[in-house]
């Protein structure tokens, strides 16, 4: 099987081949979309099905890595007209070393020989994904590249995509950090894209920080200017606004991305992003940077909660246990969820547990909308001395980087706070608990929360993550146990299949 890539290097095309070949790929390039039975029910003429190569037998080039496999696991011939196009045969792995080392040689951050190396493969290959589990240190690699595309190659201004506010100016100030570290004055300048920010009017500068949501609203002329382009939490890049800003890109030499969680492999999502942004080149996992000493140990203890009377558990077996074409799901699992979150022997027993914390904790919630992490807020506030502070999507700013701030430097300090604005990204030290008060199951959410405790600080000897689930159970078969039950189970999965210590209690309210 023969392919070259296409003169504007976005697909690699299908140039010889014989029928039997083309049908593999046709039928290893069609991917169905996740919970694709789901949508179907919405809209029944649509198989779910998401084709990765075109009516002119085109694949788009960041795949270049799955038609590699494609091709070992059918055993067929490969040959790729271009193939030097796929990376930087000139760059040297020991020179880039070389050059970290001493930039960073008076800095007291010293960057970690893996850091060292996932920058390496992102400069080698140009277009890829890393997966770096939180707490590795993902903005030092973007730093490293940033500087070395800068000085080294010469390249004039790299755009850095992050999916929320507060990275976009928790991420410029950890650049002027270290560049402040290494005893330098910064020979270049930043400026941030975000909502209702007006952007500086000056030519000279060289990297931009901003949100995909503003960023997706600029017109083309904007994106000409790029010659480099970073996608930090890399799995959004699913979504429409990410994918447009890349096209729009179509002047950058590179374009990589850096999340702690990639989609699965062969999956819609992961064939998805790769088409935009090129193959996983590198990977560093949780486990890894714990047992290197890079990382904090993380112990979940899973708490299981019985206080639902016979008669109500029942009736929600009761609508489970219909006919699928009879079911909502969606619907049930909801109302399990506002169960839970009206009960008022698990809100004080959670906010019990919570209080007799001693060290700073951490309470992510899902629901705004019916005021349950305020809720919490307040009956924690209640006879208690603790400084206690609420976050979600309307809290200013300036008020979230003040209360990170306080949790940095007091003790017996609570952030109550959404997951949305705390899952990704963020950074605090001083954080010992992080209570999980609702459910979900999305392995993304599950572990971008674990990371949030994860970060090393003198002192800090473990993050404790306490996950409480509802159990609803009744009846027989399947249908017996509850929606909540199995996303509590779905997520037991992943600590056990991350290596994080679990250990589940019953207790009954």
């Amino acid at each position: 099987m023969k392919f070259k890539i296409t003169d504007d290097e976005k697909f690699l095309q299908v140039v010889d081949c014989t029928m039997h070949e083309i049908e593999q790929l046709e039928y290893s390039f069609t991917k169905k979309v996740d919970n694709y039975f789901i949508i179907k029910k919405k809209i029944p003429h649509w198989d779910g099905e998401i084709k990765f190569i075109d009516r002119y037998q085109r694949i788009p080039i960041g795949l270049w890595r799955e038609v590699q496999n494609v091709c070992t696991k059918f055993h067929f011939n490969l040959e790729i007209d271009g193939v030097e196009k796929l990376y930087d045969k000139e760059h040297n792995f020991q020179d880039f070393k070389n050059w970290a080392l001493n930039y960073f040689d008076e800095n007291q951050i010293t960057p970690r020989d893996y850091q060292i190396e996932g920058a390496n493969r992102i400069l080698r290959f140009k277009y890829c994904t890393e997966e770096i589990s939180t707490s590795g240190g993902k903005t030092l690699i973007a730093f490293l590249i940033f500087k070395y595309l800068l000085d080294i190659k010469k390249l004039k201004k790299m755009l850095y995509v992050v999916p929320n506010v507060n990275l976009v100016t928790q991420t410029e100030e950890k650049f002027y950090e270290y560049e402040d570290g290494c005893g330098n004055r910064p020979n270049w300048k930043s400026d941030c894209a975000f909502g209702g920010r007006k952007q500086k009017e000056d030519e000279n500068i060289n990297i931009v920080f901003g949100t995909y949501q503003t960023l997706s609203k600029k017109d083309l002329e904007y994106f000409a200017q790029f010659d480099s382009v970073c996608i930090d939490e890399t799995h959004h890049a699913k979504a429409n606004s990410i994918k447009n800003i890349l096209v729009k890109c179509y002047n950058a030499k590179y374009k990589f991305g850096l999340t702690g969680t990639l989609p699965k492999d062969n999956s819609c999502d992961s064939y998805t992003i790769q088409s935009y942004l090129g193959p996983r080149v590198y990977t560093i996992h949780s486990a890894d940077l714990i047992s290197a000493g890079n990382a904090t140990p993380v112990y979940v203890i899973g708490i299981e909660l019985h206080y639902l009377k016979t008669d109500i558990k029942k009736k929600l077996y009761d609508l489970r246990n219909v006919k699928a074409d009879e079911k909502d799901g969606a619907k049930l699992l909801n109302l399990e969820k506002d169960v839970a979150r009206e009960t008022r022997e698990r809100l004080m027993y959670i906010v019990d547990k919570i209080k007799l914390t001693t060290k700073n904790s951490l309470v992510l919630f899902s629901d705004i909308k019916n005021d349950y992490g305020r809720k919490i807020y307040d009956e924690i506030k209640v006879a208690n001395t603790k400084n206690v502070y609420y976050i979600d999507g309307g809290t200013k700013n300036e008020n979230r980087d003040y209360y990170k701030k306080q949790m940095e430097v007091q003790e017996d300090t609570i952030i109550v706070a959404s997951i949305g604005t705390f899952s990704e990204g963020i950074d605090i030290l001083n954080v010992h608990n992080i209570f999980i008060v609702e459910s979900y199951k999305s392995e993304f959410i599950v572990r971008q929360v674990l990371g949030r405790g994860m970060r090393l600080m003198d002192g800090k000897e473990k993050i404790t993550v306490i996950d409480f689930c509802d159990n609803y159970e009744y009846g027989t078969g399947y249908q017996r146990k509850n929606y909540l039950m199995r996303h509590a189970d779905e997520r037991q999965k992943i600590y056990k299949e991350k290596r994080f210590p679990y250990k589940r209690f019953k207790v009954k309210l």
